[in-house]
């Protein structure tokens, strides 16, 4: 699970289904990467670091715990 992700779409207030949206993928898959079952692209987390305007960097931002 990408916590420090979770955390940051917990504090913009981005839902699962708005991420989706953003990146044009269903929800569901969403759910399965942010739960560790796939891996996002790296297209995918250079995007989501964009759309976040997230300070740290992409290691940061997908790190596994």
């Amino acid at each position: 699970m990408y916590y420090i992700l979770e955390r940051e779409l917990k504090k913009k207030k981005i839902t699962r289904e708005m991420l989706a949206k953003e990146l044009d993928i269903s929800t569901s898959t969403v759910s399965c990467k942010l739960n560790g079952k796939n891996e996002f692209t790296l297209s995918e987390c250079k995007h989501i670091l964009d759309y976040l305007k997230f300070n740290g960097d992409i290691k940061e931002l997908f790190q596994n715990a």
